[in-house]
């Protein structure tokens, strides 16, 4: 019996075939019938094979020498003879079923294989007619080989429908894992309606699991669907189709820039058209970072002319607010009120020069190793007296093992500015968190956090772009946030900004040790949190 439980099922069904139907007369078990036709095949099977051989090759166009195929049919007739004198041996097509999937059988069309079993078939006829001729058994002979014959068709026709179903199926699968575990969000939708009847990973990550059973323009801005329409019925009439720069609305409601690709493909005579988003955000924000680089390069030019220009004439003014007070000792209460507003002023002016001058640096002059939590201790000791007037508190919590590679003075000026905004972002005073870590063996992490108002997220990506402020007049230059980007990228590093509306704003900056390889800057200054 077979060992392989699905050829067993197939035996079985295709004989309750010959039995119900009437084809079986000869019953699948020994009988001296058996016996006589087998021992009869055996003694025949050269001549057999040999008539074989001289009508397959010409006629089914075999290539090259004949011999291989000759002993294959000669193995297989064998096998064959063997299960016509004990049916219950089935070797013969445990083969055929295995040669039906993985084969030289398999390589071929199933008529050419079917002709080539009707040709031996005939071929073992004509010779039990010439030989037997009279003989009281050739009847009996004759419909056990027709029997044989038929049950064998009804076997080799079987396991190739049932070899390509496999195939087909493992193909389906391939196809399917493929898509699945594709890099991009990949949808197959109806063509007519649009509704989503399928989507990869990438897709249920991007726009969630509720789209199925919806229509695909659903997923993209109001202003957008009827492009995605006009798409589907481009794709239609030529095939294919394409848009660039559409959106999809990820369920937090946040836009992905997308490029979609389309394709018409016909399912079970079904139209379905299967949709290929590409993501553009990392491309968009490496276009959005060269832009910065550029902008801020060209900006930095600029305020180091101007910077140094408003300078020298700053200079004679300054003298000359320092001679008029020397000259006026005895100056009224509002003259002196107003030489001290205007010195106040001037120191004002000055620091924002400096800001300017700090700003266009772009020099990697006096790096040094800059012990961390060291720096971070005595700039919050200068600065205690203005955080408890302010009613912040800060929590702290250093843990840096090595120095990093920095400019000090430049690190301090990043301290200083986080630090201020993160006061002034709480007006009602709040938690200052510091926290330093290593990051392996080649980076350390400085995280300043705060628990004020956050910034709005759209102002979120130019916070970092000099001259920009989100305070009221007077009270920032919008050059802050500016140096402290300038000063981490001139130290090959890196900074994020973790920011969540109405709940605060985290700021976290990587800083490289000895040796250690520049990081990739974020220019945008976004993240998530």
């Amino acid at each position: 019996m077979p060992a392989d439980a699905t050829l067993e099922s197939h035996l079985r069904r295709i004989r309750d075939y010959l039995h119900h139907l009437g084809l079986e007369t000869f019953p699948a078990r020994p009988s001296p019938l058996r016996t006589r036709l087998a021992d009869f095949m055996e003694r025949h099977l050269e001549e057999a094979a040999a008539t074989w051989l001289e009508t397959v090759t010409h006629a089914l166009a075999i290539e090259g020498s004949p011999k291989p195929v000759g002993d294959d049919m000669r193995a297989a007739t064998i096998r064959w003879i063997h299960h016509v004198r004990e049916p219950q041996d089935v070797e013969t097509y445990e083969v055929l079923q295995r040669h039906a999937r993985l084969g030289f059988i398999a390589h071929h069309p199933p008529a050419r294989f079917l002709a080539s079993q009707l040709v031996m078939r005939e071929k073992y006829r004509g010779i039990l007619r010439r030989e037997l001729a009279g003989d009281a058994e050739l009847g009996d002979l004759l419909s056990l080989l027709e029997q044989e014959a038929w049950e064998r068709t009804l076997h080799i026709t079987d396991f190739f429908v049932e070899a390509r179903e496999q195939d087909l199926a493992e193909q389906s699968e391939s196809y399917r894992r493929s898509v699945d575990s594709a890099p991009t969000p990949i949808l197959l939708c109806d063509a007519e309606s649009g509704t989503i009847l399928n989507l990869n990973r990438v897709a249920t990550r991007e726009v969630g699991t509720t789209p199925a059973g919806g229509p695909v323009w659903d997923l993209h801005p109001e202003e957008e669907r009827s492009t995605v329409r006009r798409l589907f019925g481009e794709t239609i009439e030529a095939g294919t189709g394409k848009r660039e720069n559409l959106h999809l609305v990820r369920p937090d409601g946040e836009p992905l820039p997308v490029d979609v690709r389309t394709a018409l493909i016909e399912i079970r005579q079904q139209s379905t058209i299967q949709v290929i988003y590409v993501d553009l955000s990392e491309r968009r924000q490496l276009e959005f970072q060269l832009i910065q680089a550029e902008k801020m390069a060209g900006i930095g030019q600029l305020a180091a002319g101007i910077a140094h220009e408003i300078r020298n004439p700053l200079g004679i003014i300054n003298n000359a607010l320092y001679d008029l007070g020397e000259l006026l000792p005895d100056a009224s209460p509002e003259v002196r009120e107003d030489l001290q507003i205007a010195r106040a002023e001037m120191q004002r002016v000055q620091e924002i020069i400096s800001n300017l001058l700090e700003f266009s640096h772009d020099n990697k002059t006096e790096e040094q190793p800059v012990d961390l939590d060291d720096l971070v201790a005595r700039t919050l000791k200068l600065m205690d007296k203005y955080l408890q007037n302010s009613g912040v508190r800060a929590q702290v919590d250093l843990g840096a093992t090595a120095p990093c590679i920095a400019n000090e003075n430049g690190i301090r000026q990043v301290l200083l500015n986080l630090i201020t905004n993160a006061v002034q972002a709480m007006p009602e005073g709040g938690e200052l968190r510091i926290e330093t870590r290593p990051m392996g063996d080649t980076w350390l992490r400085l995280v300043v956090e705060d628990d004020g108002e956050g910034i709005p997220p759209e102002r979120r990506r130019r916070i970092f772009e000099p001259f920009f402020t989100t305070k009221e007049p007077g009270r920032g230059t919008g050059l802050g946030l500016s140096i402290v980007h300038s000063v981490i990228k001139r130290a090959r590093g890196r900074i994020e900004v973790a920011n969540r509306p109405g709940r605060g704003t985290r700021f976290i900056i990587q800083l490289p040790l000895t040796g250690a390889p520049p990081a990739a800057s974020d220019d945008t200054g976004e993240s998530a949190r």
